[in-house]
């Protein structure tokens, strides 16, 4: 059975191939499904959301090796948006930790500006990568004099191979602890411990 439908066979055959990514992240409380475009995408049975071309994926590629490999994900914020983004991407760090997420390859027929709504997706996604969420790192670059900070979120994924030689359950996240020493609840309060100041002696 080949790999690619007849369809997408034609397109592939042609001088300009029209793609882009499509990204699932299966978080713990729910899944969301996102794409770089400007409208929402139906295909594969789902619905994906745009991300109007704020977002970008760094890392991937083809390997024919048993290696481990990594894919980043970066989302850009707006000059105007709220301060409580670093606290908002740490809170929901033992949502994404850990949690499998996914890459696959589209392909379109239509006009070849994003822009334009009049992209068709051919067949199903593809999948092309899948890992495990690490958790998420928000960066901020200097105001200018005409123009506002940028805030970004990036969250870096392992392939299946990552840390492949440290003995199972060798992790300091939650699930590995409650495999270890089930109920120690120590491992869900790392994430919220991260920037806090401790007065010691506190008198």
């Amino acid at each position: 059975m080949s790999f690619f439908t007849a369809d997408q066979l034609a397109l592939l055959s042609g001088r300009k191939v029209i793609v882009d990514f499509l990204v699932e992240m299966q978080f713990q409380s729910s899944t969301v499904r996102l794409w770089n475009g400007y409208t929402d995408l139906v295909s594969g049975g789902f619905t994906w959301s745009p991300l109007k071309g704020a977002a970008a994926i760094d890392g991937l590629g083809v390997s024919g090796g048993t290696v481990s490999e990594s894919v980043t994900f970066t989302l850009n914020g707006l000059p105007d948006q709220a301060n409580d983004l670093l606290g908002l991407a740490l809170a929901e760090t033992p949502d994404v930790d850990q949690q499998l997420v996914k890459v696959y390859l589209q392909l379109f027929a239509g006009d070849d500006h994003p822009t334009v709504e009049a992209w068709n997706p051919v067949g199903s996604p593809l999948a092309v990568f899948w890992g495990f969420l690490q958790p998420p790192k928000v960066s901020r670059t200097q105001m200018g004099d005409t123009q506002g900070a940028v805030q970004s979120i990036s969250i870096t994924a392992e392939n299946v191979f990552f840390n492949r030689s440290k003995p199972p359950n060798g992790r300091f996240t939650d699930r590995d602890q409650q495999t270890r020493h089930p109920g120690d609840k120590f491992f869900q309060f790392t994430p919220n411990l991260l920037f806090k100041t401790f007065t010691y002696p506190d008198f």
